[in-house]
């Protein structure tokens, strides 16, 4: 028997290595196999299959619906290397695989490849999850010369005879907004003229964008880039491939917090001459990810997406209630933009934001003795206040902290500015951006009360960072600070210090050494200009502060409807009760707005009728209470709210069936209409309750709120908010 036994061995180990069994690896619902010739990755709905001799997908299968395969055969990834012909990933042989499992549930596979680029190895990685339609891919490359990147392609799907949807999202939505016509003193390469978000639809596309849909028959494969919206971060569809890509070449120069002044960028397409991203010997570059997932009825491929981002691309934190201070402002003790936030001022305030349900305080704009030194302006740290008293007794905030209490301290921040005054300057210029931060310094310098010259627009550059990391650590530690608005963001080529791009890469890689170490930060990144995150480098983070200004409710559902359901809603902070739309519109309709964004209360509370933030306390309870109802993929309903008539949002877990519907009558005659609900499971039963009441309205079938449920407002500009719960 022992001879026999001995002997299968020998007969085991002479097969070829195909005819082995797989390494299997599960973590639930999801599975990796390898082998010596191949590798693959699925779970219960979907599964990618990879050819390990010349890296190509040779299958991406949707399991679902009696399953379809959306491509085969076709490269993972490309690289334009400047000077030389594209290298695709089926030149990549992957020489080993290592997989991981996943601390949220599923797992991490990494593909090392050898590639036909001497000095050059790359690794591919991909992700999935349970229960969720897609995967996660990236590139990893690592030169061991020195390599020019004119481009890259992130990842490719070969599906042929499909129509093409090319989303394209971009920040600076205060600018851009309807009627704009483009940068007041030109622009070199598109103007990015109109509005926040642009869709393009055809038998082809090719153009910027970050979100491409193929649909075929009902049914929809789409590639979402998570990437920010700089004119390089590009889409395409042929008619039969499906292309991310970046294209450094498009960009030549961000103009950040003046982009609307002007706009310049490369308009012709590769291989035209233009800048490419040098990498040193030794210097790793992670390509940004890529998430390729698919829908199988309308509305499914926002779903997927939306439970991938939220239960396994972002790290979770607390949807606190915002108060900031961005606002109190009558120049009473500062000219520029500044706000008049001192301890007199917090010690007021504080009662009336807890009173409207606030969980955060945060100093805005004006908190700092000097931008880039980072200290409170309190009597131990005086530059440059000239002849205005110090706003804080103390230099920990340790009175702050007591005035707002139980509410947690947040504070606005400017991390890659400084003012010219700041001490930190002084002994560091080689840490400013060399030339821009220079001459911004110098503009500053010379009028040093206007505007944000106040704040300070001096720019570092990245080797200030490290620094920078220190001061935002301090604050946590040693302050007690739990939130941070991230404010005048941009990216500039700095001599000595790297490009752009470089530039970019490592205040992300600070900003996520933090996140990991603080988990129970929250970072917020104001996206009101141009090139900052937005979108999916910023909400896969944290919030983000998305309209300046006193938006009127018609402006607030319009941001929400023209960005749903790409991006969530509860990521988008926009000012509620600031200015006097509260006075022009019924005060449940200004309250129903915010219930599906980041609550965000902001400017002077003490101008607030006490019993205006008693009934916003009521709906914002709720809000907190509820956020299962309303943290669901948010699907627009009806017409874009700037029309003003007739609009809707509904937030829903088609899973679960559970969500919320709002309905917004705006200066519609009709006090009446009938909205049609999207992805409801049939053969459900629901009940409808009214919003922030709790009573009940109606108990309803699948069938009815597919069809279309009516609803009633008879106050003009009233609306109406339904939570939608399975019926027991």
């Amino acid at each position: 028997m022992r001879r026999v036994a001995v002997l299968l061995c020998l007969l085991i180990a002479a097969l070829p290595a195909a005819a082995r069994a797989d390494q299997v690896t599960r973590a639930g619902s999801v599975y990796a196999r390898v082998s010596p010739t191949r590798v693959v990755l699925g779970n219960s709905l979907v599964e990618r299959r990879w050819a390990r001799s010349g890296l190509v997908t040779t299958a991406l299968v949707d399991k679902r619906g009696g399953g379809m395969t959306w491509s085969a055969n076709r490269r993972d990834f490309a690289l334009d290397l400047s000077g030389r012909a594209e290298i695709g990933s089926d030149l990549f042989t992957v020489t080993g695989v290592r997989i991981a499992k996943l601390a949220r549930g599923g797992l991490h596979v990494a593909m090392e490849l050898s590639s036909p680029v001497p000095g050059l190895t790359a690794t591919r990685v991909a992700e999935a999850y349970p229960g969720v339609a897609g995967f996660k891919t990236q590139t990893i490359l690592h030169p061991a010369a020195g390599l020019a990147l004119a481009g890259a392609t992130l990842d490719e799907a070969a599906v042929p005879r499909a129509t093409a949807t090319l989303n394209a999202f971009r920040a600076g939505s205060d600018w851009r907004g309807p009627g704009w016509t483009g940068p007041q003193y030109g622009s070199a390469g598109s103007p990015e003229a109109g509005d926040f978000r642009t869709a393009t639809t055809g038998p082809t596309v090719d153009g910027p964008g970050e979100w491409l849909s193929l649909a075929n028959g009902g049914r929809s494969l789409f590639m979402v880039m998570e990437r920010n919206d700089l004119p390089s971060s590009r889409a395409s569809y042929d008619g039969a491939t499906a292309q991310l890509r970046i294209d450094y070449a498009r960009d030549v120069l961000s103009l950040g917090p003046v982009e609307e002044q002007g706009h310049v960028e490369n308009p012709a397409p590769a291989p035209a001459p233009g800048r490419v991203r040098i990498l040193q010997p030794g210097e790793d570059l992670a390509l940004s990810p890529a998430f390729v997932g698919f829908g199988d009825h309308p509305g499914d491929e926002a779903w997927q997406f939306h439970r991938y981002l939220v239960d396994h691309r972002l790290q979770p934190y607390a949807h606190d209630v915002v108060f900031n201070s961005d606002g109190t402002d009558a120049n009473r003790i500062s000219t520029g933009a500044k706000d008049d936030m001192d301890y007199a001022t917090v010690q007021q305030v504080a009662p009336l934001a807890r009173r409207a349900g606030a969980d955060v305080f945060v100093l805005d704009d004006g908190w700092q003795a000097a931008s880039g030194d980072w200290q409170p302006d309190s009597p131990q740290y005086r530059e440059p206040r000239g002849t205005y008293p110090p706003r804080f007794p103390d230099a920990t905030f340790t009175a702050v902290r007591r005035a707002i209490a139980p509410m947690k301290l947040g504070l606005w921040m400017s991390p890659v500015n400084f003012n010219p005054a700041a001490n930190a300057f002084k002994s560091n210029p080689q840490w400013a951006c060399t030339p821009v931060g220079d001459a911004t310094a110098a503009l500053n310098a010379a009028q040093p009360d206007s505007g944000s010259n106040e704040a300070g627009i001096g720019f570092w550059g990245p080797d200030a960072l490290p620094y920078v990391a220190s001061r935002i650590e301090d604050a946590i530690d040693h302050w007690g600070v739990r939130f941070f608005k991230f404010d005048f963001l941009a990216w500039f080529d700095c001599a000595g210090q790297g490009d752009l791009w470089g530039f970019h890469d490592r205040f992300l890689s600070m900003l996520d050494a933090l996140r990991a170490e603080h988990p129970v930060v929250v970072f917020q990144i104001d996206e009101t200009n141009d090139y900052r995150l937005f979108p999916f480098e910023s909400v896969s983070r944290g919030p983000t502060w998305f309209q300046n200004g006193s938006p009127d409710p018609d402006l607030v559902l319009h941001n929400l409807w023209l960005l749903s359901p790409y991006v969530p809603g509860f990521a988008i902070g926009q000012k509620l009760l600031a200015g006097d739309g509260w006075k022009k519109w019924p005060l449940g309709t200004v309250m129903a707005t915010a219930l599906l964004e980041e609550p965000l209360l902001a400017g002077d509370l003490r101008t607030i009728d006490p019993a205006v933030l008693d009934t916003a306390r009521v709906w914002l309870d709720w809000a907190k209470q509820h956020r299962a109802a309303l943290d669901g993929v948010v699907y627009p309903l009806l017409d874009d709210p700037l029309a003003e008539r007739w609009t809707a949002l509904q937030s829903w877990n088609p899973e679960t069936g559970h969500g919320t519907l709002l309905a917004f009558r705006q200066d519609s005659p009709q006090a009446s209409t009938t909205i049609a609900l999207r992805d409801v499971p049939p053969g459900r039963r629901y009940v409808l309750r009214s919003v922030p009441d709790g009573a009940t309205v109606a108990h309803v079938t699948s069938q009815q709120l597919s069809a279309g449920y009516p609803v009633t407002v008879a106050q003009p500009r009233g609306a109406v908010v339904l939570e939608i719960a399975p019926d027991a």
